[in-house]
């Protein structure tokens, strides 16, 4: 109760923030009605499917206090009733908050807060309940960029995030999937060619602990990079270095050393088609009760394409690969890798200047070793929105 109070406390504050003393202020509202039918909807390896209706609203405001001072708060809570599954109607909640100030010429400090309320996701498998499966999470974090002259700056940042799940016997019963994760980062930035090539190096720290006597890891990573603006209509950025860490499970301990990689390109090739894509390897916490953290790699590729000026096309093509060293986990379980990969295709059709019509799929496959489960499966839907 402690943790649920904590993170709606930090959700208000945010809120309280941003109706102060408002100078201006600038409101979008969006709502998405849409009907479809998914043909795996816990999934699971035992396919079952079901239509649904979902209601998704989208309310955002951004407020500027001053000319130094400004915030933004995001809400989108989903309504869904799902004709073929227990329980038929479930809610999810996100809420996003951002406080920025600029101290003075040099010191600029931001302040955010992520808060997620949704049903179990991605990890309802075999003989595990599909009812009474919801969490709670919310993520904290802060940042203070200082500019030491016009070249140069330096960046700290500390972040801190919370999951409490509904259900305390997988929450804080045997399997303790409730955890916390401080985080704390530091960087220093220089531009080598100005407004275009800027490089960077720092240090990254984590530690993520589990309910009970689970345990978890700690991390330190050590990295540099560069953020590259190729021409004005291509950019990118790259990281790479070293992670140190250990990796702590029911008090079985593991030292390892993981490669760090993240990067990026962002590319505009006409004014009516965005590309984008991203690749990632760390260690990153655990996505299931086995094992403690996995060395994880991540690749990302989204396309967006206005065919006119009212027919809208968008891709996205996302893959995660998990390698879980039997070291991560307890005693007697073997090495194992979790692949997922999701691909989405949505179009929508502009009929006035506040109604739109749309229609999506989403294919999404899950192929593993070892203790972990495998599920794939298709959603359609046709829908609604409405832009004021």
């Amino acid at each position: 109760m402690n943790k649920r109070f904590a993170c709606f406390l930090s959700v208000v504050a945010f809120a309280a923030m941003h109706g102060y003393a408002a100078k201006e202020r600038v409101v979008r509202f969006q709502n998405h009605v849409r009907v479809g039918y998914d043909d795996n909807i816990y999934s699971t390896e035992d396919k079952q499917g079901s239509g649904y209706v979902t209601d998704i609203i989208n309310l955002s405001t951004k407020t500027t206090f001053s000319s130094r001072t400004d915030a933004m708060l995001y809400w989108q809570p989903e309504f869904r009733y799902r004709f073929d599954a227990e329980p038929n109607d479930i809610m999810y909640q996100d809420l996003y908050a951002r406080f920025n100030h600029a101290i003075s010429q040099r010191a600029f400090i931001s302040l955010w807060d992520r808060f997620r309320y949704q049903d179990k996701e991605g990890q309802t498998g075999p003989g595990v309940s599909v009812i009474d499966q919801r969490f709670i999470e919310n993520d904290l974090n802060g940042s203070l960029d200082y500019t030491l002259t016009s070249l140069s700056s330096l960046r700290v940042g500390a972040g801190y995030e919370m999951r409490v799940w509904n259900d305390d016997a997988y929450g804080k019963g045997t399997a303790n999937n409730d955890y916390d994760q401080l985080r704390g980062d530091g960087s220093f930035n220089y531009q080598l060619v100005e407004n275009r090539t800027q490089l960077m190096g720092g240090l990254n720290y984590v530690d993520h602990q589990y309910e009970g006597s689970r345990g978890g890891f700690e991390s330190i990573t050590a990295l540099v990079g560069i953020d590259q603006n190729f021409n004005p209509d291509v950019t990118g950025y790259a990281r790479v270095g070293g992670t140190l860490s250990d990796v702590e499970y029911y008090g079985s301990t593991e030292d390892s050393t993981t490669p760090y990689l993240q990067a990026g390109l962002q590319v505009n090739p006409t004014a009516r088609t965005s590309i984008n894509g991203s690749l990632g390897y760390s260690i990153y916490r655990s996505e299931n009760s086995i094992y403690n953290a996995q060395d994880r790699f991540d690749l990302t590729i989204g396309v967006r394409q206005d065919i006119t000026a009212k027919i809208n096309l968008a891709a996205s093509l996302s893959y995660f690969l998990g390698f879980y060293d039997s070291a991560y986990g307890s005693v007697g379980i073997a090495d194992a890798t979790d692949n997922y990969a999701m691909l989405s295709l949505r179009g929508s059709y502009q009929l006035n200047r506040n109604n739109f019509l749309e229609a999506g799929y989403t294919f999404r496959n899950r192929w593993t070793s070892g203790a972990l489960y495998e599920y794939d499966g298709n959603i359609v839907d046709i829908g609604w929105r409405l832009r004021l």
